[in-house]
């Protein structure tokens, strides 16, 4: 076979190839890369995250870019994810629990103390004296002829709080002395401070007017 005629069939070669597959020619010589899709780098599996409370690395004291966090207040310590979460109404994380619940689906804190379902400690030092809470109910009269009379239970109270917590700022603790009203209350005043924001909602009326009045 002539040179010329070789030429010919290999460039008819190379050109079939460059149709068929993909194949390039660079000047005279055929370079025969097949044309591939750019692969994806596997992706990269992370590490379960760290929830062990006393690990100062666990998720729960960092903030979102992954740096130690605190509770808020200050540019070096901003609140941690958990602590933001912490702090929302009634928090969703409750809401599959299976924790007893009153009307209104809230988890009712007072059946679980009740009902010894919960037990939690008084105090982070472990050298304090707990007090035990106050067995005392008040009757509180309403001023309105046609609503039961209040039975203030201290018991439950004083079981999650202390008594200066409430006494003397909010209740002077002196009979006749607090000139209650339902729309202090509602708003934000004597037990409007805990009910309606962190306590049950001042919507379940019987649960506090649960003394019927006496027959004049």
């Amino acid at each position: 076979m002539k040179a010329s005629s070789f030429r010919k069939l290999k460039a008819a070669l190379l050109c079939s190839l460059v149709v068929a597959f993909g194949y390039t020619v660079s000047g005279s010589v055929a370079e025969a890369v097949q044309a591939q899709p750019t692969a994806k780098p596997p992706a990269k599996k992370e590490a379960p995250a760290k929830i062990d409370p006393n690990d100062p690395a666990s998720l729960i004291y960092l903030d979102t870019a992954g740096k130690p966090a605190g509770v808020g207040g200050t540019a070096a310590a901003p609140a941690s994810q958990a602590f933001k979460a912490g702090m929302g109404w009634h928090p969703q994380a409750l809401a599959g629990t299976g924790l007893p619940k009153d009307r209104y689906g809230l988890v009712d804190w007072a059946k679980l103390v009740r009902e010894n379902i919960i037990k939690p400690k008084a105090s982070l030092d472990p050298d304090e004296e707990e007090m035990p809470p106050l067995k005392m109910d008040v009757l509180i009269p309403a001023k309105g002829d046609f609503v039961n009379d209040v039975i203030y239970p201290h018991e439950m109270h004083t079981y999650w709080l202390k008594c200066e917590v409430c006494h003397p700022q909010i209740f002077v603790p002196a009979k006749g002395s607090n000139n209650m009203t339902m729309v202090g209350i509602v708003q934000g005043e004597w037990c409007g401070r805990c009910h309606g924001k962190i306590a049950f909602p001042l919507t379940d009326c019987n649960r506090c007017h649960s003394s019927p009045k006496a027959k004049k």
